[in-house]
């Protein structure tokens, strides 16, 4: 008898083996989601995808996770790699692009992972080829469009979401959000209103109605919906984190910082928090409480523009313009389109008597599409 007979059966009971290894792994994850055990769901599909590299769901579901986090620079990352293993991976091309949205990152200005909007209609409407009537899909193209301020445009992409499903959450919460940019306020508060009559554990539609409330100055009625919408989901970040931005509008520093503390406690890899509390201290002129928070989330993130920028705004506060000029300078290293930071560095230098420097940095900015810098140079009879 050939020894052949012996081998290839042998050999596929050790792959056979591998696979339903790889399988228990994802199920482990998935499991432990169900049971509200994130970071153990987030070592299985880590260890999934060390053991097969190949298998797009282990990177989808990772994902997921880390977009729920909103870790959405690695989320993307890993939404990438599904489609590119599988480019018939549909829900993946979906999540990426709810990423940028999420990021409000239309532009890849910030994380530099593609080539600007144009490129992230394509992803869409790979999505939409895929499956024509997925409803996350069609929301999403609206929301690019929504983004453009192509308004007729993203109406007409929301209302296809609408007509293949005229009840889903999704659809009509963004077309709250659409009719929200186009500044009819009334009418979005009514479609977030009927996402929860709809969906009342929609975490969206609540944040979207604290956001509008806050930004009224209505802070009692926003604080509500944010507060519901944490009985629903009691680990949701964004919740918190514009929970925190409400008290502080209110001018409850105690409660606000508290929301702060709470994510770290959630999540001690999440930089916004970490800022948000160095903004506290800094308003409130404890200086030196506020730089140790941003200079936390640098050691945490070294690349995040947005942590060395707080610490210029704070040393600059702080009148110390030396370590303000280095911590803006290793900002626009880390991104040199950011002009923001070139009004920053101009600031300081007026604040110095520097008008050379202070002429060159806004010109920069201006270049790069800043508004305020763009007048400070029409005021001066500059062009750029």
């Amino acid at each position: 008898m050939s020894k052949y007979k012996f081998i290839l059966p042998l050999l596929f009971l050790v792959l056979f083996s591998q696979l339903m290894a790889q399988q228990s792994l994802i199920d482990k994850g998935l499991n432990a989601e169900k049971l509200g055990l994130p970071s153990r769901a987030e070592e299985y599909y880590r260890q999934s995808i060390v053991d097969d590299p190949e298998n797009p769901m282990g990177y989808f579901l990772l994902g997921k996770l880390l977009q729920k986090k909103s870790h959405l620079d690695e989320a993307v990352e890993m939404f990438r790699q599904a489609f590119t293993i599988d480019e018939n991976y549909a829900e993946a091309y979906v999540s990426l692009v709810e990423c940028y949205i999420d990021n409000d990152d239309f532009e890849g200005i910030k994380s530099g992972h593609f080539n600007g909007i144009d490129e992230l209609i394509k992803i869409a409407s790979r999505a939409i080829e895929l499956n024509p009537q997925s409803t996350s899909a069609l929301c999403s193209m609206a929301l690019i469009y929504n983004h453009k301020k192509n308004f007729t445009n993203a109406l007409n992409w929301a209302k296809k979401a609408l007509d293949a499903d005229s009840k889903n959450p999704r659809a009509i919460n963004t077309l709250g959000v659409i009719y929200y940019n186009r500044g009819n306020d009334n009418e979005a508060m009514s479609q977030f209103k009927k996402t929860l009559s709809i969906d009342p554990d929609n975490i969206d539609a609540y944040y979207n109605l604290g956001v509008m409330y806050t930004r009224k100055n209505n802070h009692e009625t926003a604080i509500s919906y944010l507060r519901k919408g944490l009985q629903r989901d009691n680990k949701s970040i964004k919740l918190y984190y514009y929970l925190g931005i409400a008290f502080m509008q209110r001018g409850d520093d105690k409660r606000a910082i508290a929301c702060y503390e709470t994510i770290i406690g959630l999540d001690s890899l999440y930089i916004p928090a970490y800022n948000r509390l160095g903004a506290i201290y800094a308003i409130k002129g404890n200086y030196d409480e506020a730089i140790a928070y941003h200079q936390k989330a640098t050691r945490l993130k070294p690349n995040d523009v947005e942590s060395f920028k707080c610490l210029g705004k704070v040393y600059t506060d702080k009148g110390d313009y030396v370590k303000a000029l280095r911590n803006y300078q290793k900002a626009v290293a880390i991104n040199e389109r950011d002009h923001e930071t070139y009004c920053l560095i101009a600031k300081l230098y007026a604040k110095q008597g520097n008008s050379a420097r202070e002429t060159s940095s806004y010109k920069k900015a201006a270049k790069l599409g800043n508004k305020e810098a763009q007048a400070w140079m029409v005021s001066k009879g500059m062009a750029w």
